[in-house]
């Protein structure tokens, strides 16, 4: 009972969670780029395409991370957009989404620089599973603990989108696995799941008013 006061202060506002944490996306995303950049000393175009040839791997992971943080804004937005207001629990839990978030450029940066080595991945796997599994967290929390989402969501519908964002931790935590004993794997689990999600059509709530703002 002492932990209710924390997590439920009656409703607030969805404007200001979705324009701070927009903010926060758009940093991680530019801090990514931070990492692609070529020696100052280049002199003809031979040194300048070796150059590039050089930070292939560094394009490769900021391609990779650029995907994932863009997918998890398009995923935001359509969660937000299925809630009628938000209460202070998934201010804090929309928070830890953030911190996670804001820590892909580090792994990001050292996959890029030591592509080779399993630590990196192993690492940027991690973040990322920890991303996933703060966004469902905070979707459960918002469909079935607060009851958050707009009145015509019904909980069949619910459940069916938590079962659809059920399927990132699960890839992330094998890509995690397989970063200790078969590196490729990992890496071809993540594309894998960027593709999934893109790919697949948003749940239809069935409501004219869902289908027009966005619902997830």
């Amino acid at each position: 009972m002492a932990l209710r006061p924390i997590f439920r202060t009656g409703p607030l506002g969805t404007a200001r969670l979705e324009a701070f944490s927009d903010c926060v996306l758009a940093v991680a995303i530019t801090l990514l780029v931070l990492d692609v950049k070529l020696p100052s000393d280049l002199k003809d175009d031979a040194g300048i395409w070796a150059a590039l040839g050089h930070i292939a791997p560094i394009l490769a992971a900021w391609a990779v991370s650029f995907a994932f943080v863009l997918t998890f804004w398009v995923s935001h937005h359509y969660f937000i957009a299925s809630l009628k207001n938000v209460d202070r629990g998934l201010l804090w839990l929309n928070g830890l989404f953030l911190l996670s978030i804001s820590l892909i450029p580090f792994p990001t940066g050292l996959v890029g620089q030591h592509p080779g080595l399993k630590a990196p991945l192993v690492l940027l796997s991690a973040v990322m599973l920890l991303t996933s599994s703060s966004f469902a967290l905070m979707r459960g929390y918002a469909s079935f603990h607060s009851r958050l989402l707009r009145e015509h969501i019904s909980p069949a519908q619910a459940m069916s989108g938590m079962k659809q964002g059920a399927l990132g931790p699960v890839l992330y935590a094998a890509a995690v696995a397989f970063a200790f004993v078969w590196p490729p794997a990992a890496i071809a689990i993540q594309v894998l799941v960027l593709l999934i999600f893109f790919l697949r059509s948003p749940i239809d709530y069935g409501a004219a008013e869902a289908r027009s703002e966005g619902s997830p």
